[in-house]
């Protein structure tokens, strides 16, 4: 069970995304003129270290190693409808094999593109403060308050 709860419209949960860097590049989700990160809800009982190894192994295949949390999110926004309030853990990774160049979830199949940091500014990323953040961090875990993004 994901640990996650809705009351009326307002829906609550955790979630752990792997930031998979490599020379300058991020390896990004492609989901029609999106991109985003691989990762999703934390499980209860599940550390969100945890979590993003799950998460990787399912959605890529491959096993990594956590190497640094980065970033921690509040992350506030509307879709479909609902509104959601997500506590976030974004993790550095390493790949301990080969990283597929597509992500499989729910029996549908997307394709994943290393894409260089100087470039995020140039897509339509989700969380958006990648854009900015990820270039310039300083190997300090940070805390970001995301408010109204999709």
């Amino acid at each position: 069970m994901d640990f996650r709860t809705k009351v009326d419209n307002q829906v609550y949960g955790v979630r752990a995304t792997a930031l998979l860097v490599k020379e300058g590049t991020i390896l990004l989700v492609k989901q029609g003129n999106q991109y985003k990160t691989i990762g999703g809800a934390v499980k209860v009982s599940e550390t969100s270290e945890e979590a993003v190894v799950r998460e990787v192994k399912e959605e890529l295949g491959i096993s990594v190693k956590v190497t640094d949390l980065a970033f921690v999110v509040e992350n506030r926004f509307t879709a479909n409808g609902l509104n959601f309030h997500n506590i976030e853990f974004h993790y550095l990774v390493e790949p301990l094999g080969e990283v597929p160049m597509k992500m499989v979830e729910a029996n549908c199949s997307y394709p994943c593109e290393w894409i260089a940091f100087d470039q995020l500014v140039n897509i339509d990323i989700r969380p958006s403060f990648l854009k900015t953040e990820l270039p310039n961090w300083s190997g300090q875990i940070r805390h970001i308050i995301n408010r109204n993004e999709n």
